[in-house]
């Protein structure tokens, strides 16, 4: 069976198809659009210009826009593609406080990055202060095991943080997927999880929100630690208001992975916090399952506090007996009866540690920027996002729309301009004989 065309694909699922544009109607789209320019919307050959379909396969496969474009583009939707100096490719996925896409500057067609977009439906009161909370935190850290931010800023009431494109699987997809991991391969991971948050600590910063969602596994094995949109800076100032980073009382968190102490004051936390939190997604790991699985929010809150998890030898009995014993300590009730530091679990961790993953995370690459679009530029496990109408900033080109009829003069202007432009630089050469 052939690929389904970029036509084929615009279809929102569970939607009434949408009646195909005209070729000048879709024309018209992609000019006001700002993606594509004359020059290439004059240069589409007359054999893709009978439908507006095969105008968006040739326009995909000459690479003048990605399948997401064409779906909206198709669909008669020619705003939110630029926000700020970024161009928005495809959709990666979604977060807590907004969606992510793949994106690259406007002003170059290198290397991609992440774009988290907080909607402006959505920017407003605790959402928005955490969000700018993670623009200005993650400027702190620098590590090869903590996702680099690049860039932040808001532009028309849309906020932004252009981050480091992470490929793989985050952790949690990895054993969902494929069940309880080797502990060599569960020891290399955690190794490097370890290390990134030595790094954070070392800058003061508390994570509190460390999961295996929160855990990216590169194709290579490697792990880059996510989401600063939970973690506070020890000493800091707090905010008025304790919905935004919590207090005695107001928990923040996730209740499968959460340090008893946290459940107590989200603010009074240390670096154990994070190390009682890496213990439970080791244990997730290893085992499958979370400590405490099931229950409710107040119930696990209990069972974090007081209770011990079933052992992890009946989920994994080829754990070595050390690795357990490092777990429980990891998951000691009291902060001081933790390791003493992340930079000592690594070292701990690196006994146990594979060279290399047994089971692959992701499409093991390496990739070039081409390669890297056409892997994410395809509906994936969240059709609601692929399907969702651009939510990012409009612009509106200059310049009213074209009609194709109209493009051999565009193509005639073109030609005209570099023709006068040789010919003032023959009469200047001329003059100087």
């Amino acid at each position: 069976m052939a690929d389904p065309t970029p036509g084929e694909r615009a279809r929102p699922s569970g939607n009434r198809p949408r009646p195909e544009p005209t070729p000048d109607e879709f024309a018209r789209t992609v000019w006001r659009s700002g993606l594509v320019g004359a020059a290439d919307l004059a240069a589409v050959p007359p054999g893709s210009r009978a439908t507006a379909r095969a105008m968006a396969d040739h326009l995909v496969a000459v690479e003048a826009i990605t399948h997401f474009q064409a779906v909206k583009l198709l669909a008669g939707r020619w705003q939110g593609f630029f926000l700020g100096p970024y161009v928005v490719l495809a959709p990666i996925g979604r977060g807590g406080m907004g969606a992510v896409y793949l994106a690259r500057r406007r002003d170059c067609a290198g290397e991609v990055l992440a774009l988290k977009i907080l909607s402006p439906s959505r920017a407003e009161g605790r959402t928005l202060a955490r969000f700018r909370r993670e623009m200005e935190l993650g400027r702190h850290l620098e590590h090869p095991n903590v996702t680099r931010t690049f860039d932040a800023g808001e532009e028309g009431g849309t906020y932004y943080i252009a981050m480091e494109y992470v490929p793989g699987l985050s952790l949690r997809q990895l054993v969902e997927g494929g069940g309880p991991l080797p502990a060599p391969d569960a020891a290399r991971v955690f190794a490097d999880v370890a290390a990134g948050l030595d790094h954070a600590h070392a800058r003061g910063l508390i994570h509190r929100d460390l999961k295996p969602a929160n855990v990216m596994v590169t194709p290579e094995g490697r792990a880059k630690i996510l989401d600063l949109g939970l973690a506070i800076i020890v000493g800091e100032e707090l905010p008025d208001d304790p919905a935004i980073l919590g207090t005695r009382g107001y928990v923040l968190g996730t209740m499968d992975f959460i340090a008893p102490e946290q459940t107590t004051d989200p603010t009074a936390v240390g670096p154990a916090a994070d190390l009682y939190a890496l213990g439970c997604s080791l244990y997730f790991a290893l085992a499958g399952v979370p400590p405490f699985p099931g229950g409710t929010s107040k119930q696990k809150i209990r069972w974090q506090r007081a209770e011990e998890p079933p052992p992890l030898e009946q989920f994994n009995p080829a754990a070595p007996a050390e690795l357990v014993a490092l777990v429980r300590a990891l998951m000691a009730k009291r902060p001081a009866d933790r390791p003493a530091s992340a930079e000592w679990v690594r070292g701990a961790l690196e006994r146990w540690a594979g060279d290399a993953l047994s089971r692959p995370s992701g499409d093991p690459g390496p990739h070039t920027t081409r390669e890297t679009v056409a892997v994410v530029d395809t509906p994936g496990s969240d059709p609601g996002l692929w399907d969702a109408e651009p939510i990012l900033v409009a612009e509106v080109v200059p310049g009213g729309p074209v009609r194709w009829g109209q493009w051999w003069v565009v193509a005639a202007g073109c030609g005209v301009a570099a023709a006068l432009g040789v010919l003032t630089l023959l009469i200047g050469l001329l003059s100087r004989l």
